[in-house]
């Protein structure tokens, strides 16, 4: 068990954060904090007071920024070492490239079908993302429960530089290309906090997780907060360890940027809280404590800078920015089904199960009533609950009790639906606990192999040691493979109506000659999006939606062949448009899923 107490120790570097800061700059930054505040109302980003936020970020980082040190360069050894470096054969990096493109053919691997339909949420962020393109630049979305900006932004980018369109894909390829980018901070974490092995370990485990492929790839920002976590996490780390203020300034630049990524991230200033106090109560409150309190104030005071559009609109409409909040954790919407604390209570335990357990029951989000974890995953990360446990009673290390600390309080989004414990737990709200349940995870499978590895006197008992792990990984990636790209799509297919399809049907008609404008989707009660369906033919904004009793006076003075796309058990919808247009075609569209075929109805 003597492996179970060591650990790999990153150097603590006893110094102090330095003082010094420049003066002038100063007297420039203080007054441009409270003239950006001021410029971001009426909840729009214009560029008067972009550039005014930037400016204010920019003379920050002109007072605060430490000036790095520099040994004065020779250009010959420098090429010297270039050369003598890049001549060698990197297997390191090459293992490290290897897992990450591993985990890009995980996300990636037939992105544009899994999942194939959309919901009526992804409408409403197309249309949003539709406004930002047309000069509607808001702050806050507050339609649908209000939304943060980044994601909006992110899409209308990659629509203006990649041609992706108004499309699920857009949303679906910005959110998989953020995970994949926090990988590089995934892998530095790792490694701050233990070796480079347990590095590559978290960045694999995390790579080809379910969790976060199902997350992703969905495509509804909710993958933004354990994006913008592992990179805070590591620069809070490492500031602490090194006392270099430039690490506590980009933590603040990242959670002020989480901030504006999603509100499951809100949490995410009491994780920093708490490290604080666990890492100042470690060192029983000695001098070096000064550092992080001046630590904390540059963390906070960035955080403030980079999240002053979102306070700005907070300010002017507090209603509105917790609202979602308000409505989950109180009986502003519906009546607590019990007394606070014990749903709560029950809340915390099933979402302290959720690995092992039930990860829910939102199809959107999940594979439901599963665990959220694959089985080695799982068996790892309960290994990996026990040995932090036992290292940390050991040896009193600050960062175990840390990473046992905040997984509870990045669950906690999902544990305060008091007022709809039934949406508890959710792998979205909860999502920001992937980086500290991976991560423990990972820590577990490096103590095993390195324990056995110890233990092994022999090539073939080192060997075997090695094609365990190789094992484990693979049957890991395989039962990964199977949840998010196999058993997610099919449930999801058949949870949703297939827009998709009948996007692709009106598409053909407009193909054909038809016009974008005569095509209706005949209403039914608890059916499909009609907005969905225009959306998914290529005409974001239009809802082909049309009622049986207004076909008549609603379609038949415009001239020019029709098509009304009909339920296959909508007998009043048939009757109608037979009635009305009685040289009218019905064709059968048949489905995969039983119950959701259905008729286009061609008007010539």
């Amino acid at each position: 068990m003597k492996e179970w107490g060591a650990f790999k120790r990153q150097e603590m570097i006893e110094t102090t954060i330095g003082l010094n800061i420049r003066v002038i700059p100063l007297f420039i930054f203080i007054p441009l904090i409270f003239a950006a505040f001021l410029f971001f109302g009426e909840n729009r980003f214009t560029l008067f007071n972009v550039l005014l936020w930037m400016a204010t970020l920019a003379a920050g980082l002109w007072t605060f920024w430490e000036p790095q040190k520099r040994e004065p360069v020779n250009i010959i050894d420098s090429l010297r070492r270039w050369f003598y470096k890049g001549s060698r054969f990197d297997v390191w990096k090459l293992l490290v490239l290897a897992v990450f493109i591993l985990s890009a053919f995980f996300h990636f691997y037939q992105l544009n079908q899994i999942p194939l339909n959309m919901t009526s949420d992804h409408t409403e962020k197309l249309l949003d993302i539709n406004n930002v393109l047309q000069g509607q630049t808001q702050i806050f979305f507050s339609n649908n429960g209000g939304r943060e900006p980044i994601q909006f932004y992110m899409a209308a980018l990659f629509i203006k530089l990649f041609n992706t369109g108004l499309s699920f894909f857009t949303l679906k390829l910005t959110m998989t290309v953020a995970f994949l980018l926090s990988l590089f901070y995934v892998y530095r974490l790792g490694k701050e906090l233990g070796s480079q092995w347990t590095g590559l370990f978290f960045m694999v485990l995390l790579g080809f997780s379910a969790w976060a492929n199902i997350i992703t790839r969905v495509g509804l920002r909710l993958v933004l907060a354990p994006v913008i976590i592992a990179p805070v996490l590591f620069y809070f780390f490492r500031g602490l360890r090194t006392s270099k203020r430039n690490d506590f300034i980009l933590a603040g630049i990242l959670t002020g940027l989480g901030l504006l990524g999603y509100s499951a991230f809100r949490v995410m200033p009491l994780v920093i809280l708490a490290g604080m106090i666990i890492f100042m109560a470690y060192h029983k409150f000695r001098r070096i404590n000064r550092n992080t309190w001046l630590g904390l104030g540059l963390l906070a005071l960035f955080s403030l800078v980079m999240v002053l559009p979102l306070l700005r609109f907070a300010v002017d409409y507090p209603e509105v920015i917790g609202f979602r909040t308000i409505t989950r954790m109180t009986s502003a919407e519906r009546q607590l089904p019990g007394e606070v604390i014990q749903v709560f209570l029950s809340n915390f335990w099933n979402a302290s199960l959720m690995p092992f357990w039930k990860d829910g029951s939102t199809w959107v989000i999940s594979v439901p009533d599963r665990p959220a974890l694959d089985v080695v995953s799982a068996g790892l990360y309960f290994m990996g609950l026990v040995l932090m446990v036992f290292r940390w009673l050991k040896s009193r290390r600050w960062q175990d009790l840390f990473l046992l600390v905040m997984i509870p309080i990045l669950m906690m989004p999902s544990i305060l639906a008091l007022a709809f414990p039934e949406e508890n737990p959710s792998l979205s709200r909860a999502g920001g606990a992937l980086i500290p349940i991976f991560l423990i995870c990972a820590i577990a499978l490096e103590t095993l192999l390195i324990s056995l590895w110890k233990r092994s006197r022999h090539v073939v008992a080192q060997a075997s040691v090695v094609l365990l792990g190789v094992g484990l990984l693979a049957f890991s990636a395989a039962q990964n493979f199977n949840l998010a790209l196999v058993q997610y799509p099919d449930q999801y297919k058949r949870a949703t109506w297939n827009t998709t399809q009948m996007g692709e049907v009106a598409k053909d008609f407009v193909a054909q000659g038809g016009d974008p404008n005569n095509v209706w989707v005949v209403g039914v009660p608890y059916w499909v999006d009609t907005r969905l369906v225009a959306i998914s033919a290529g005409y974001v904004g239009m809802d082909y939606a049309i009622w049986p009793q207004d076909i008549a006076k609603g379609t038949l003075g415009i001239p020019g062949s029709k098509m009304f796309i009909v339920k296959a058990d909508d007998v009043e919808g048939m009757n109608t448009l037979n009635n009305v247009y009685p040289q009218g075609t019905a064709i059968l569209n048949t489905s995969e899923v039983l119950g959701q075929e259905f008729f286009a109805f061609v008007v010539p």
